[in-house]
């Protein structure tokens, strides 16, 4: 077989597994789920959920012993019982997690319609969450809207299998650049495509970080474009996103502008404005450069917490500043990234092994109660604040340690709920408020429409995954990049990528836009 064709034949191979094993399960083998003993004990809950790449998390030896997990079980009245998938291997981690056939009571997935949850819904491996809400949720009910029941990552034909977070920023990544770095070289804050390059070329040459050496890197990146589609938006051509055009609706990776967009790409790869191990850097080897060489001058990252990176880089170098600025704009005169669903990718799922999902469906619940959410925001009384006649007083973080502490109960055990930015007294008193409120200001103003918002995945993609953008067009992109194939081969590309049957997905696609616009 070709490598493309043994892609195909893993792929069905392990969602039949997956199919098997869950109906297997569902009727036999799961886990004793969460019931409360007639002595009082504590109902158990068990949950599989990824460790979102959080320091504290990652780093912890057992999360359930952790005080801030205890914490959240206490107030849940909840015994948890914590597994974690890596955040930076969470699909294969989640494919390997339904093959072996040992299912919590509560999952953390990333939509039902992803290739890797949606052949076990159509299994019926999760439960129908209607009728719980409707019967054990009252918070759940009230606080959730009817829009974002409706997501497609959430619900398939009127039938809701998960319980959906939700998103205070609609748009999820904006710029971030060394304030300090551009104050020093009297560097304009950058509009289009050219004056950000001239920025990054200003960065490379002129030492702003001042040590003497020639070490800085303008502008840096992880694996697959992750956090570095700024020029991308610029063409209006997010390779994540679609859009619908003459009839068809269309992935943006295959449209003539995606080769203006890459041509750019290639330019400050070659000059090495852009960070030239950023096609195979995972996260922590990013976070490294950023926040101790501190040597990388503009990033993009998630517009809720530009403060938690302004401290931990200003631990290493105090002197440093950060500012979140409007990201480049193309030959329309617009850019940013995504304008994101309301709902969060990440879901919460009960599976049909769960012989208790009353337990879990009410665990959920209580994340909407007053206490829970106090302690989401603000942590542990006597550790993270005092009360002073009924007034919180919060030990705002100021070191590694406790920023990654706070990440953890902030983002981390937040599975549902209102942000913490939501609370207009906890970000005014904040260190660097001013900073998240620009960052929100930015990410609100800025973006690109994405036709194809909450479709699931078309048939042909669940069979093909290489079909998607991590596949076949991050070969091409990176072999692009990197000078093994030239830019004019752009074409070519797509013609073999609609032969392998990106053809088929479109039609799939565009049958899908045709009845939701309905």
């Amino acid at each position: 077989m070709s490598k493309v064709s043994w892609k195909s034949f893993w792929f069905r191979s392990v969602a039949l597994l997956i199919i098997l094993s869950l109906v297997g399960c569902s009727s036999s083998a799961g886990k004793d789920s969460a019931v409360s003993g007639s002595n009082g004990d504590l109902a158990e809950v068990s949950i599989l959920m990824a460790d979102r790449g959080i320091q504290a998390v990652e780093g912890s030896p057992n999360i359930n012993n952790d005080k801030y997990v205890k914490e959240l079980g206490k107030l849940t009245e909840t015994k948890l019982d914590i597994e974690l998938l890596s955040w930076a291997e969470y699909e294969q981690g989640l494919t390997l997690a339904f093959a072996g056939g040992d299912y919590p009571d509560l999952m953390e997935i990333n939509g039902i319609n992803s290739p890797q949850v949606a052949p076990a819904i159509d299994a019926g491996a999760f439960i129908p969450l209607n009728d719980l809400i409707e019967e054990h949720a009252p918070n759940l009910k009230e606080y959730i809207t009817q829009e974002q029941w409706d997501s497609s990552l959430v619900s398939k034909e009127g039938e809701i299998f998960a319980i959906p977070s939700t998103r205070s920023v609609q748009n999820w990544a904006v710029v971030m650049v060394r304030k300090d770095w551009m104050d020093k070289l009297s560097i304009e804050t950058p509009t289009t495509i050219e004056e950000y390059t001239e920025m990054f070329r200003r960065f490379q040459k002129e030492d702003p970080n001042g040590n003497g050496q020639n070490d800085e890197i303008p502008w840096s990146a992880r694996e697959n474009f992750r956090y570095g589609e700024a020029i991308f938006g610029a063409y209006d051509v997010l390779p994540n996103d679609w859009k619908y055009i003459n009839g068809k609706l269309v992935p943006n990776f295959i449209r003539p502008e995606m080769k203006d967009a890459l041509a750019v790409y290639k330019d400050l790869y070659e000059e090495k404005l852009l960070d030239n191990e950023f096609l195979v850097q995972q996260g922590k080897d990013w976070d490294a450069k950023i926040k101790g060489k501190g040597n990388v001058g503009m990033f993009i990252h998630d517009p809720t917490y530009p403060d938690k990176w302004l401290t931990e880089i200003q631990s290493n170098f105090p002197d440093a500043e950060l500012a979140v600025i409007p990201a480049p704009v193309g030959p329309d005169g617009k850019g940013g990234h995504t304008i994101s669903s309301p709902v969060n990718q990440m879901v919460w799922a009960i599976p049909t092994t769960n012989k208790d999902p009353v337990t879990a469906i009410k665990f959920l619940d209580k994340f909407l109660s007053e206490e829970v959410q106090t302690f989401l925001t603000y942590g542990l009384e006597g550790d993270n604040y005092t009360m002073d006649d009924g007034k919180i007083n919060y030990n705002y973080p100021s070191d590694q340690d406790s920023i990654q502490n706070e990440t953890l109960y902030q983002n981390f055990l937040r599975f549902i709920g209102p942000s913490h930015l939501d609370n207009e007294e906890f970000l005014s008193n904040r260190p660097h408020g001013d900073l998240i409120k620009q960052a929100i200001e930015v990410a609100n103003n800025e973006g690109r429409e994405n036709d194809a918002l909450d479709m699931p995945n078309p048939p042909t993609i669940l069979e093909r995954p290489e079909l998607q953008k991590d596949g076949l067009w991050v070969e091409f992109a990176a072999r692009v990049l990197t000078g093994k194939e030239p830019i004019e081969n752009f074409d070519k590309f797509v013609e073999d990528w609609k032969k392998r049957g990106g053809d088929q997905v479109i039609d799939e696609a565009t049958e899908w836009y045709e009845m939701a616009k309905k």
